[in-house]
């Protein structure tokens, strides 16, 4: 995430490694591979009334090959059934976001540099 922090003016390394600490939470993580590399991971929080896409990152290599959009195709195939919203939020600068509209999401707000959408 630094090149897009740092494209907005607002990396701090030590605020983004405490940030990251207070977030990670191993239980919730689960590692994308491809072809037996480990190529990404992302964090889910399911709640009550919300799955939450905390962290969703596919390694710069691996990235545009169609990895992103399989995965979380198939998780909101999965999702969907649910009824519960599905959120994440994703950085105004973030090419990411095209991936998130092409599969059903929309802006639902916009605080700072930060959009939250939902499916």
């Amino acid at each position: 995430m630094r090149p897009y922090m740092q494209e907005l003016n607002v990396w701090d390394e030590q605020e983004q490694r405490s940030s990251f600490a207070a977030q990670w939470k191993l239980e919730e993580v689960r590692i994308i591979s491809a072809d037996g590399n480990d190529v990404g991971w992302l964090q889910v929080a399911e709640l009550p009334a919300e799955i939450r896409l905390q962290k969703f990152f596919i390694l710069p290599p691996y990235q545009r090959s169609g990895i992103g959009s399989e995965v979380l195709s198939k998780l909101l195939a999965t999702w969907r059934p649910t009824g519960k919203k599905i959120v994440l939020r994703v950085l105004t600068n973030n090419p990411a976001r095209r991936l998130y509209e092409r599969l059903g999401f929309s802006v639902i707000a916009e605080a700072g540099i930060v959009f939250r959408m939902r499916a």
